[in-house]
């Protein structure tokens, strides 16, 4: 019975505790903008301008992690993400209040990234290989081609990326509510990719435009695969060493494949946009040999002709829309990325050239 009683007392303690904590991280991050802001706007000559912004914006890496509590952040009453109510529910805590913790969901985000982008780039290209050696088979009349195979094989594959696309939203938005400064849209991304996913795994594996589209498909998967590994790489590495100088916090992962850091953009930049790019042609390329489907009436409203493969093709069409709006916005955020870092470095310099 005592242990219960310290039990309980140590319950209640830890709650109280936890409120007045929120209330004071949120009102002294609120403060702080508010000082930064009015700091930047004194004239560059002012007195102690430059030591004033220093000091806040040291303020402010503290309450992102570079003190000894670790993230602070993670005890504000942040908003759900969308994923995390529907699958968990909203009764559900995923805040880790331990600093050990918060470092282990991260290391264990960037282990599962690398562990699912070598699967992604080995198993989309074993199944493109395997379905292009079967069209060439059954080009020269050869009757065992495997084909039913590699294309049961395709929708194993489209299974797990619906697996890996959710279990990415899970834990990213875990990762956000600890604290971490993951933009919204390379959450909502994997949404649109989940949508992608299912609408594959609807389509006849036998129609003519699912043998002809997805073999494209399967290439952008890999190219995919490639940037992940070579991002997490790189990101991870730069995270470890921030981490050390005591420069960022743990929780301040990337998100997503489509976004970077300052120091990868020479090499992750280009690789970026060049998937972009694939992606964006892949979903043009599928919206224009399929638009010609959605200008009919056939099959919406009675059965389609046999043979008309208005399913296949309508699917098709509205993959290569899901595929051309992701390039589309992954394009713009990165975009909006590099403008940010870029406007954030030049401040740098001119606080240093100034001081």
């Amino acid at each position: 019975r005592n242990i219960s009683q310290r039990a309980k007392l140590y319950s209640h303690r830890v709650m109280g505790e936890g409120d007045a904590l929120a209330d004071e991280v949120t009102t002294t991050q609120n403060a702080l903008s508010r000082a930064l802001k009015l700091a930047t706007q004194l004239p560059r000559g002012a007195a102690d301008r430059e030591e004033t912004i220093r000091a806040l914006e040291s303020a402010q890496a503290v309450i992102r992690g570079n003190g000894p509590g670790g993230d602070l952040r993670r005890y504000v009453r942040a908003k759900r993400p969308s994923i995390l109510t529907w699958v968990l529910g909203s009764a559900v805590d995923v805040v880790a209040l331990r600093k050990d913790q918060t470092q282990r969901i991260r290391s264990e985000y960037h282990a599962f990234r690398s562990r699912s982008a070598w699967f992604m780039f080995l198993c989309a290209g074993a199944l493109r290989a395997g379905l292009c050696h079967a069209a060439a088979r059954s080009a020269i009349g050869d009757k065992v081609t495997l084909a039913p195979m590699f294309l049961v094989g395709v929708q194993l594959y489209m299974c797990w990326v619906l697996y890996f696309y959710v279990a990415s939203a899970l834990r990213e938005s875990v990762l956000r509510m600890n604290g971490s400064a993951i933009r919204p849209w390379w959450i909502h991304h994997h949404y649109w990719a989940i949508a992608t996913g299912m609408l594959l795994l609807s389509l006849p594996v036998d129609s003519p435009t699912f043998l002809r589209a997805i073999p494209v498909f399967l290439w952008w998967a890999c190219l995919q695969g490639v940037v992940i590994l070579v991002q997490n790489k790189f990101q991870s590495k730069r995270m470890y060493t921030r981490i050390a100088l005591g420069s960022q916090s743990a929780m301040d992962v990337v998100a997503g494949e489509m976004s970077g850091g300052e120091d990868l953009l020479a090499v992750l930049y280009p690789l970026l946009f060049g998937l972009q790019g694939v992606q964006a042609w892949a979903g043009l390329l599928m919206i224009r040999q399929t638009f010609w489907a959605v200008l009919t009436l056939e099959g919406l409203l009675d059965w389609e002709t046999k043979g008309s493969d208005l399913w296949g093709s309508r699917g098709f069409f509205f993959v290569g829309c899901l595929m051309l709006f992701m390039a589309v916005n992954n394009f713009l955020h990165t975009i909006d990325t590099i403008r940010n870092k870029r406007k954030r470095r030049i401040e740098l310099r001119a606080r240093s050239r100034s001081a």
